[in-house]
């Protein structure tokens, strides 16, 4: 099981606690994790990264996993809106941050193409379109 998953163990435990104490328990676990992943065979050296998103909305979803793993995303002046900086062990984030935007992506993408497609179904029934074979002057 790689850190990603385990990772996503304990915070289903979080989101599942009954009690205070079970949640308190499942978040030091969680610390107790990536503080040992952070520490052991990763260099301690954090790198800045440009990172690009196609849109607002993976921007935003972006910058949720960030915050939620303590990493604080910035922008510079000028920069494109869909640009997000950060500071961040390039270990963590290849092996965490990165594989999770990608499939958070992916849910954030269908979600949006049903979204999409029930709308435009409500405002007319979908069709195809008709494909026209040379132009028309």
């Amino acid at each position: 099981m790689n850190l990603l998953e385990r990772i996503k163990k304990i915070e289903a435990l979080i989101n599942g606690a009954t009690t205070t104490g079970e949640k308190n328990a499942a978040l030091s676990a969680k610390d107790r994790l990536l503080e040992k992943h952070i520490t052991k065979g990763m260099p301690k050296k954090l790198e800045e990264y440009r990172l690009y998103t196609s849109d607002s909305w993976h921007k935003k979803l972006l910058i949720a996993i960030c915050r939620k793993h303590g990493i604080q995303p910035y922008r510079y002046k000028r920069q494109k809106y869909t640009t997000v900086m950060v500071n961040i062990n390039p270990d963590f984030l290849n092996d965490i941050l990165w594989p999770e935007y990608l499939e958070y992506s992916k849910h954030l993408e269908k979600l949006v193409e049903e979204i999409t497609d029930d709308l435009i179904g409500k405002i007319h029934k979908h069709e195809d379109e008709n494909i026209v074979h040379g132009r028309l002057e």
